[in-house]
């Protein structure tokens, strides 16, 4: 699609009739607001000569806005709270031209670069109107922003393929499996067929003379053979479940450790736009709902399938016209079933999607639990949860109410079956065609086919809800990293930390970029400091360093060598990170701190502990350095986490070191040390520090002051005071705070 739709008649004709304005049209794209806010359709023209917005009303098309592109300097659409706005600088002011959806966001973002860029008579960005995210091939559907597999195309015959690949490596238990089941369905099969001597020859013998001791010697030895066939079914039985409990629980393991491993390797940006109980959902309940098929559905699918083959062929030989009675529902099953298939399976996502979003709600609640009882806020979560709850509770009733339907008519059509039976066999009877024990034996052997005919079709409520889970699990390992290794990636075993922005532009949304064209160049051991507001894109810099993310437009080297050229496990491990945000995951203290280098010894741990100013405190403990943080390190407050994090980052010795407002929760006495402590650390390596403190960052080689996401100032401390700039307003604002906080003191 490109930056010309296809316009309405109506529009056409004004175009026309407005002389040179339909002539080299550059944008005609429509938005789904109005001006009043409502839903509607307007226009948007742009040719070289004038940007036009037009609506339709019932006496046609009319111009309602009408800007000269000369007099545009620049254009950006921007996301509000429920709309997004397209707006163009005209004269050096701020003009409205018209609202969208913000499903449309990205399609005006790329308008808005095209128009600024022919106001510029810069050249035009190569690019078309399609949505950012991918489309799927089969049927276009808008994809999940990182996800490359499309939900409503997955087949189902595949997805079980594919769980059945997972199996493949145990073929010893599977083909075991097999054979006992094999076994065991046809000793089932035996018994019904008992029933006809024990009534003809035993219990009602045709002659009225007939033997007594042969009758009871008849009849022991008929129980006997009863006894045997169960007892050896039972154990059948038994041991085949343990083997199906062994091949389910295993193949599950695999799957469930192969979908971590693919969370793990996942980019940060797969994470931004998915909650964490919506991810831990997948892990835990979809392949458990996995294990279930496994070892419950999937054999049972296939003693029964056994059963119902085996079992169509005993009646049709004991006869072949009450046979065909019994079997005279099927048809009628298998298209009942398959109709219910479909329309279970679109209501099993519903209902597992439903189930995520509470996961996710819960998650949030419950992890933030001391917020939400601060701020008096129960309430509210209650609301939220009650909310999640309720549409869970809709989807799964309505998947209850679905199968409450379909399977007491798939009961009545298979009842039919044996009704006709009794009508016809018992005539036969009656007429002496055939004998009673004969009969009994069809209506045993009924019962035992349609038992199993019914839980066949039973099994595509355990298909529907198991391969749905499966889709989830699947789409996550198949869903590629943002950032990867490039096919054409260098190891580079030895950094020296020589790094350079060239152009960089990068945006969480792409469309509303946190940094714009940025060029800067650090050597290898300068200390770097990021100063700037909240939201300048500071900790965006690092991120990119760190290569969380993959610049939007420009490169970053290391090196001399692409960024992206780069093996990421090269660069990771010569990189140490202290997060604004300090994370300690539940161990003991030696453990957090040796994070980043597992086979530390206890030296170096208690080492690194004293340079980040930590040991004192940790040595307080009862257990010192074996004392368990808990859950987030809540048992340390927010400076001793901190100090953990930083000795962490000390061990590892990295070659880049990033502090992400490192101090940010310690007094002035202990950053006072911990600038002491850490000033050997810095030496002969790349160092970049953000700071809430800007005179923590005198020492730092050079300052680079962001402002909107550009780099606007460069220099030392001294420098940049001497610039009375940027730097000079900020530091004299931190003054004036700390002298309120002085004066409240």
């Amino acid at each position: 699609m490109h930056f010309v739709e296809e316009l309405p008649s109506t529009i056409t004709e004004l175009l026309t009739r407005e002389r040179g304005t339909s002539d080299n049209l550059q944008v005609a794209v429509s938005t789904d607001i109005a001006p009043d806010g409502d839903f509607g359709e307007q226009w948007l023209i742009l040719n070289h000569a004038d940007l036009l917005v037009v609506s339709q009303n019932a006496d046609g098309a009319e111009v309602s806005t009408r800007i000269p592109v000369e007099r545009i300097t620049a254009a950006k659409a921007e996301s509000l709270i429920g709309i997004g706005v397209l707006e163009v600088q005209v004269d050096g002011h701020p003009t409205h031209v018209l609202q969208f959806s913000n499903g449309l966001r990205d399609k005006f973002g790329k308008v808005a670069k095209r128009i600024e860029a022919i106001a510029k008579k810069e050249e035009l960005p190569d690019e078309e109107l399609e949505d950012q995210r991918k489309r799927c091939e089969k049927c276009g559907r808008l994809l999940d922003n990182l996800s490359n597999v499309c939900p409503g195309c997955i087949s189902r015959r595949r997805v079980l393929t594919r769980l059945i690949r997972h199996a493949l490596p145990y073929k010893g238990v599977i083909i075991s499996t097999s054979l006992l089941t094999l076994i065991g369905a046809g000793l089932e099969m035996i018994p019904p067929y008992f029933t006809k001597p024990l009534i003809d020859d035993v219990l009602f013998p045709a002659s009225k003379g007939g033997n007594l001791a042969h009758q009871i010697r008849l009849l022991g030895l008929l129980v006997l053979a009863l006894i045997a066939i169960r007892v050896t079914a039972t154990s059948l039985v038994m041991f085949r479940g343990r083997a199906a409990a062994r091949l389910g629980s295993t193949v599950v393991l695999d799957i469930r450790n192969k979908l971590y491993e693919s969370l793990q390797m996942m980019s940060l940006s797969f994470f931004d736009k998915r909650q964490v109980g919506a991810v831990m959902t997948r892990v835990s309940q979809d392949t458990q709902q996995i294990y279930g098929f496994l070892v419950e559905g999937a054999q049972y699918y296939i003693i029964n399938v056994i059963m119902v083959i085996g079992i169509a062929i005993v009646l049709l030989c004991l006869n072949w016209k009450l046979g065909l009675l019994v079997l005279l529902p099927a048809p009628l099953l298998v298209v009942i079933t398959l109709v219910s298939w479909r329309r279970l399976m679109r209501t099993f996502h519903h209902f597992w999607h439903s189930m995520s979003k509470l996961g996710a709600v819960l998650n949030d609640s419950l992890s933030g639990i001391k917020v939400v009882k601060a701020f008096g806020q129960e309430n509210v979560e209650i609301d939220r949860f009650n909310l999640r709850s309720g549409q869970l509770y809709e989807a799964g009733l309505r998947a209850e109410q679905m199968i409450a339907v379909i399977f007491p008519i798939l009961g009545f059509t298979m009842v039919a079956g044996s009704l006709l039976v009794w009508w016809v066999g018992g005539k036969d009877v009656i007429f002496g065609n055939i004998t009673l024990g004969t009969l009994m034996t069809f209506l045993a052997y009924i019962g035992m086919f349609y038992g199993p005919l019914q839980i066949l079709t039973r099994i595509t409520d355990w298909m529907s809800r198991s391969l749905t889970a499966a889709e989830r699990i699947f789409e996550v390992m198949d869903t590629m990293p943002d950032v990867q290794d490039d096919p054409e990636s260098v190891p580079v075993p030895h950094i020296k930390g020589d790094i350079e922005f060239q152009g960089v532009t990068f945006g969480y949304d792409k469309h509303q970029p946190v940094l714009k064209e940025v060029d800067f160049a650090v050597k290898a051991g300068e200390m770097i400091g990021l100063v700037g507001h909240s939201g300048s894109g500071k900790t965006t810099t690092v991120n990119l360093v760190c290569r969380f993310y993959d610049p939007n437009e420009g490169t970053i080297t290391l090196d001399g060598i692409d960024l992206r050229k780069v093996k990421l496990s090269d660069l990771r491990r010569q990189i140490g990170v202290v997060l604004q945000d300090p994370f300690l995951f539940n161990g003991t203290v030696a453990e957090n701190i040796a994070y980043g280098k597992p086979d530390a010894t206890r030296e170096e741990i208690m080492a690194a502990a004293k340079a980040a100013n930590a040991h004192e405190f940790i040595m307080k403990f009862p257990d010192g350095y074996d004392t368990l943080v808990r859950e987030r390190g809540q048992r340390l407050s927010a400076g001793e986490r901190q100090r953990i994090s930083i000795a962490r980052a000390i061990l590892r010795n990295p070659r880049i070191l990033i502090l992400d407002e490192a101090t940010s929760s310690v007094d002035v006495e202990t950053e006072k040390q911990l600038q002491e402590a850490t000033g050997n650390l810095v030496k002969d390596r790349t160092t970049f520090a953000i700071a809430h403190r800007l005179s923590t960052l005198r020492n730092a080689d050079r300052l680079l002051v962001l402002e909107n996401g550009k780099f606007v100032e460069f220099g030392s401390h001294e420098e940049l005071l001497k610039k009375k700039g940027v730097y000079y307003k900020l530091v004299n604002l931190q003054k004036e705070v700390s002298k309120i906080k002085a004066v409240d003191g």
